[in-house]
């Protein structure tokens, strides 16, 4: 028997069940009847499989789940798969369709033009990440029957979808962290500032700038810092980090640490979320405990620091990692040492 479902993923199935059916031109009749049934599973006060576990007959109960949806349902609990006769109904359709679907503004239609036209990657969030930047980039209004107004939309929806207004294009955030750090560099030109994030990993688009400074300096390099001519406001000052906003409301964060051991806090908040979990992981298995400080031994509290990230990641057996690769996928087993 397969894995345990919830309501919220049989929900889900059901929908991209509807979503391939109006794509393809079916009934609206079907389309409907598999919308409406998605809806009640997902609000449905008892969980489904539980409810089959004891008998398949109890779905029968189930308002809107009809002998064809409940065919497919009983499917997918004892296999884990979707039903034989949906594959021809999924062909041609790219998996962004589905993220893109839940954007206010963008139905099945339209998000299906989007994937036949430009290119999207399989993986949701950077498919988000494209769609943005496809938009700030003024590709989606030559494609026919869209235009300026609906690409404005589409932007303005998609990135309140995401919760990131404040977004830009990888280029526009690279030119500005640029021109803070010549900034900061021209008072203090020995020290070497570095970015971090989504800017580091070279991601499409990029939310806060944020960058880091070796040196033992931090109080003079963090006042300085709050002097940049494009200031708006000081949104936090510490010891060590400051937080600035500019213009359009760009927030631009600058942390300092002593050299000794900033090879550590640029492996941590260089990120992926994902790939920094995978590497705690790692190094469980190896006796050990990651932070932006160092490598600590588990057994005896001894904490290892680093000036560099090559040293951080041969401590843990691993060749350096190029931050653009560090995604949360196969790139430890592809840069394991031998």
């Amino acid at each position: 028997m397969s894995r345990e479902f919830n309501n919220y993923q049989v929900s889900e199935y059901l929908s991209k069940i509807a979503i391939a059916y109006e794509i393809k031109g079916k009934n609206r009749f079907r389309i409907m009847a598999y919308q409406n049934a998605a809806e009640t599973i997902l609000n449905y006060p008892e969980k489904l499989y539980d409810l089959w576990q004891k008998d398949p007959r109890n779905l029968d109960l189930i308002p809107h789940i009809g002998p064809s949806i409940l065919k497919k349902i009983d499917y997918l609990f004892k296999t884990g798969k979707s039903y034989p006769s949906l594959k021809k109904i999924f062909v041609d359709i790219h998996p962004a369709v589905f993220t893109f679907e839940k954007i206010n503004g963008i139905g099945p239609l339209i998000a299906h033009k989007l994937t036949q036209t430009l290119k999207f990657s399989r993986n949701p969030l950077r498919a988000l990440d494209q769609l943005v930047t496809y938009c700030q980039k003024g590709k989606i209004r030559n494609i026919p029957s869209f235009g300026e107004k609906s690409e404005e939309s589409i932007l303005n929806n998609t990135l309140s979808f995401l919760g990131r207004q404040k977004r830009m294009p990888y280029k526009k955030a690279k030119e500005l962290a640029g021109k803070i750090i010549s900034y900061l560099q021209s008072r203090f030109p020995e020290t070497n500032f570095v970015t971090l994030g989504s800017l580091r990993r070279q991601s499409d688009s990029v939310g806060d700038i944020d960058i880091a400074a070796a040196s033992n300096d931090s109080q003079n390099i963090i006042d300085y810092f709050l002097t940049y001519p494009d200031m708006v406001e000081v949104i936090a000052r510490g010891k060590n980090k400051a937080s600035l906003r500019l213009l359009n409301d760009i927030h631009i964060d600058l942390m300092v640490k002593p050299v000794s051991s900033f090879g550590a806090l640029l492996q941590h908040f260089t990120g992926s979320r994902q790939h920094n979990i995978l590497l705690r992981r790692h190094a469980l298995k190896l006796g050990y405990s990651l932070s932006e400080y160092g490598i600590k031994e588990i057994k005896s509290g001894i904490l290892h620091e680093f000036s560099d990230e090559k040293k951080f990641y041969h401590f843990l057996n691993l060749t350096y990692i190029p931050p653009r690769e560090r995604v949360g996928g196969g790139e430890l087993e592809k840069y394991k040492v031998l």
